[in-house]
């Protein structure tokens, strides 16, 4: 749900999220002020849940329901929820549907059949793809100021993690390595959020190493010869356990120097809370840095 990654500048990043028009901008006149929305897509629901006022959200994903996929999954309790078909919101009182990548083509060629109004929004590949996400979202439901703040707040955070790392004595090329490893032993390339957060927080992605693109598997005996100072892996592993997680487990694992979990929720759509997993990695960055 997430994909590739460029770092901005504090003002390109205005000036794209200001000037990226709504994929439904021909469609404005059709909403209302303050719209009723449905989304139908797990990412979506979580930019829904985080920037709009409770009337407003018509309904969302069960997916939001599960503490391991949404940040908001308490919060996500109080609404009507759907399995991501058209069929399940046509009932309701809805102004402006929100879909993504993972929306079916028939349930986007069901909406445009009923003429309702229709928000694409591509899964967040940037951090500027993120600030461009929220605007654009803000003001589809009337709520631009908190998108402002949100996206003010949002650069001013990576703008401060990339100071620390432009403040480190090593060159880029001597950082050192850290991989993101999914069950199955999966890993993230370049040009990936992931690949990204590493960056800001003072990492090389072990990964491009050998050449590994997005989703691709790091081999144990690459992992092993490429040797990261640092794995980063979801919390949610002990969770739902799978024979998938059983090579994060290899006894081979535990001479690894560190390891880090982080919050499958935190990371999984690309919302402000990524900087989360930024943050903390970065902390490991700072005692790497001061061994």
């Amino acid at each position: 749900m997430m994909g590739k990654f460029a770092i901005f500048g504090c003002m390109t990043w205005t000036l794209l999220a200001a000037s990226a028009a709504p994929s439904w901008a021909e469609n404005t006149n059709l909403i209302p002020q303050k719209p009723r929305v449905a989304s139908l897509n797990l990412c979506t629901d979580t930019l829904l849940l985080q920037y709009a006022d409770p009337a407003q959200i018509a309904s969302i994903t069960w997916l939001s329901l599960d503490q391991s996929l949404s940040p908001y999954a308490a919060q996500a309790q109080a609404f009507h929820h759907n399995r991501g078909n058209a069929e399940d919101i046509l009932h309701l009182d809805v102004d402006l549907v929100l879909t993504g990548a993972s929306t079916s083509p028939a349930t986007k060629a069901m909406l445009r059949r009923l003429n309702i109004a229709t928000m694409n929004m591509a899964d967040a590949n940037s951090t500027a793809a993120i600030a461009t996400n929220i605007t654009q979202l803000t003001q589809a439901i009337a709520q631009h100021a908190r998108g402002e703040r949100s996206v003010s707040d949002f650069v001013t955070a990576v703008n401060r993690l990339e100071r620390t790392t432009a403040g480190y004595k090593r060159a880029v090329t001597d950082w050192p390595l850290a991989a993101f490893m999914q069950p199955n032993g999966l890993t993230v390339g370049p040009g990936t959020l992931s690949d990204e957060l590493l960056r800001l927080a003072g990492f090389r992605n072990a990964a491009t190493m050998i050449g590994l693109k997005t989703y691709q598997q790091f081999p144990l005996e690459s992992l092993l010869r490429v040797s990261p100072q640092l794995l980063v892996m979801s919390d949610n592993q002990q969770q739902y356990p799978a024979l998938a997680q059983q090579i994060l487990k290899h006894p081979a694992m535990a001479h690894m120097p560190q390891k880090l979990q982080v919050a499958s929720a935190d990371l999984i759509c690309g919302t402000t809370r990524v900087l989360r997993v930024a943050a903390a990695i970065a902390n490991r960055r700072v005692q790497i840095e001061t061994l």
